[in-house]
């Protein structure tokens, strides 16, 4: 396995496409379609390597789980949103996230730059070893 990933959006069409584009790439992959939902994997297996996560979700936004989760250092976070804003563009960076991705994007270079992110995490890793 490349890596273990949680996808959280409630567009059903989505989850499933990812979800089997990352299984695909040897990817382990949990899927959650609210903050909730994703919430309890999160703190019942805190080990996901990265986490993409869409903003509006019913109940929590998105956003609001990244205030409320206590993220380890080495797990990267990818914003979805099909709502672009400048103030959501900023407060996601604020919260530290990995990358901000606009809807509709291409699958492939999501795989690619996925790919990129582990490999910040696994560095990060193992500073925090050191």
């Amino acid at each position: 396995m490349k890596g273990k990933v949680l996808i959280v959006d409630d567009e059903a069409l989505l989850v499933r496409t990812l979800s089997q584009a990352f299984r695909d790439a040897k990817y382990d992959v949990v899927s959650a379609s609210s903050a909730e939902e994703a919430l309890g994997e999160l703190r019942s297996d805190n080990t996901f390597d990265l986490v993409f996560l869409d903003i509006r979700l019913p109940g929590k936004s998105g956003l609001d789980l990244l205030e409320e989760w206590k993220r380890p250092s080495t797990t990267r976070v990818v914003l979805m949103t099909a709502y672009d804003t400048d103030e959501t563009y900023k407060r996601s960076i604020a919260l530290g996230t990995d990358l901000y991705l606009k809807k509709p994007f291409d699958l492939k270079a999501l795989l690619s730059k996925a790919s990129e992110l582990l490999e910040k995490g696994a560095r990060a890793q193992t500073r925090a070893r050191s």
